[in-house]
Parts: structure tokens; C-alpha cells; sequence
């Protein structure tokens, strides 16, 4: 599959990317909606443009140079690869936290990149950064909720070694007023290993996930505890975690 999309089969992207909606940033890539369209693009920052806030190094600059066009080095790819093999392993309720459309793109001007399922609440809003959603309901029974969800999502993550070692990514979308789903949309696989093919290594994936996850998680307790009228102690929540959903 993988020698067919390089060849023969991949999607080409001629669009102008500076018409589109920034809806997302980070040091490595910038994602856009799509207009008119429930997807969203994802690609590399320095290859849509300068932005002096978002300072980068030159080794990141150098990184991302020389990969944008690569389609085994580029990290829009890995994620990609990444993405089908967890499909092929993972329980549905799990994987119905990764996006349910990935797609690559290539772009002669931007490179690879991605084209995903664009995630909305049910007002029509963006979904939110977890510790952002938790700060903006702390002190109603929603937080409280919206962190169980996010402790079994990485209690999950660790029992199937699910390499998502940036946990500030997770996002919550409320698919009702009354109803949340966490979601991951933004993850590295490979991250900085320094030996090649760690992401295979399923002890490895579960001690780094475990270890990222629970501070990520002390961190959220902390803004509850600092925003809650009635702040917890140092353990979670009492009670069972929320399950994921099932649909798809």
C-alpha cells in the first residue's frame, strides 16, 4: 500500500493554504479547515509561512526542510502509518478517539500532509484542548467528567501500548450538550526516539505513555483544585472512569 500511494495512487493538493482558516498550531504543523467540507489539512508550518510568535529552532527549521517532501520522514507519514496499523489492532472503542477519516496529501509547494475528519461540538465550536475545557467548567460536575474520560482514555492508551507521548494534545468535543468525547488528532509516533522502531516495542510505548500520562493528568487535577469551589485531594476522582463510546 504504502509503495502504491508513493508512486502511483497519492492525492495531489494544489490549493493555496493562506485562503483557508488557521484553526491550529504548533511548532511542527498548522492545520486549516476546509471550506465547506468536514475535514480539515494538515502541514508543515515552515511551509506556509513565517510566524514570528511561534519562534522555531534551526534545528526544527533544518528537520523540516529536509523532510516536508520525504514520504518515510516526514511526520504527517508516520502518523499516518502509525494510524493504519492501530486500526488494524486496536478495539473500537478506542480508536473511536483517533479521527475517523486520515487521508494523505501531496503538495509540490507544502509537501505531505493530511486531510482529516474536522471535529466540531454540537453548537458548531471548535472541540477544545482538554486542560482548557476542564479549566473553562471546573467547579461543575462536567470537569469532573471530562477528566475520568481522559484518565480511561490513557489507561486504555498504556493497556494497548498506543504510542501517544504528547498528552496536551487530547481534545474534548461534546457531541451533546450533556455528552463528550475525547479525541486525539495530533500525535508523533517516532516523538524523539533515539533508536529507530521503539514505537514496536509495546514495553517501551506503555512505560513512556504511563509516565507522560500521569503528570498530564497531576496537571489537570491541579487546575481543578485551583478552580473548584470544592477541590479534591491529592488522588482522582472516586468512581468508575467514563467509558468511551462505541460509535463510530
Amino acid at each position: 500500500m504504502s509503495w502504491r500511494l508513493f508512486f502511483k495512487d497519492r492525492k495531489i493538493f494544489t490549493g493555496d493554504l493562506t485562503a483557508y482558516e488557521l484553526i491550529g498550531e504548533g511548532t511542527i504543523r498548522r492545520c486549516y479547515r476546509v471550506p465547506d467540507q468536514p475535514h480539515c489539512l494538515k502541514f508543515y508550518a515552515s511551509c506556509c509561512g513565517h510566524d514570528p510568535s511561534h519562534p522555531r529552532s534551526l534545528k526544527t527549521r533544518l528537520r523540516l526542510r529536509l523532510t516536508k517532501h520525504s514520504f518515510w520522514a516526514n511526520i504527517n507519514m508516520q502518523e499516518w502509518r502509525y494510524y493504519e496499523r492501530l486500526k488494524k489492532r486496536l478495539p473500537v472503542a478506542l480508536m473511536s478517539a483517533f479521527p475517523e477519516h486520515m487521508e494523505p496529501l501531496y503538495s509540490p509547494r507544502y509537501g505531505w500532509g493530511l486531510c482529516e475528519t474536522l471535529l466540531l461540538n454540537d453548537d458548531g465550536s471548535y472541540a477544545r484542548l482538554a486542560a482548557e475545557e476542564i479549566a473553562r467548567l471546573a467547579g461543575s460536575p462536567e470537569a469532573e467528567k471530562v477528566y475520568r474520560a481522559v484518565h480511561d482514555l490513557f489507561d486504555q492508551a498504556v493497556q494497548h501500548a498506543v504510542a501517544l507521548y504528547d498528552p496536551r494534545n487530547t481534545l474534548v468535543q461534546w457531541v451533546t450538550p450533556s455528552q463528550c468525547r475525547i479525541r486525539v488528532v495530533d500525535f508523533e509516533p517516532k516523538a524523539k526516539a533515539a533508536v529507530p522502531g521503539l514505537t514496536y516495542c509495546k514495553a517501551f510505548v506503555r512505560y513512556r505513555v504511563h509516565g507522560r500520562s500521569r503528570q498530564y493528568l497531576k496537571r489537570l487535577q491541579e487546575i481543578l483544585v485551583m478552580r473548584s469551589a470544592t477541590p479534591w485531594t491529592s488522588s482522582p476522582p472516586a468512581g468508575p472512569s467514563a467509558p468511551l463510546p462505541t460509535d463510530r
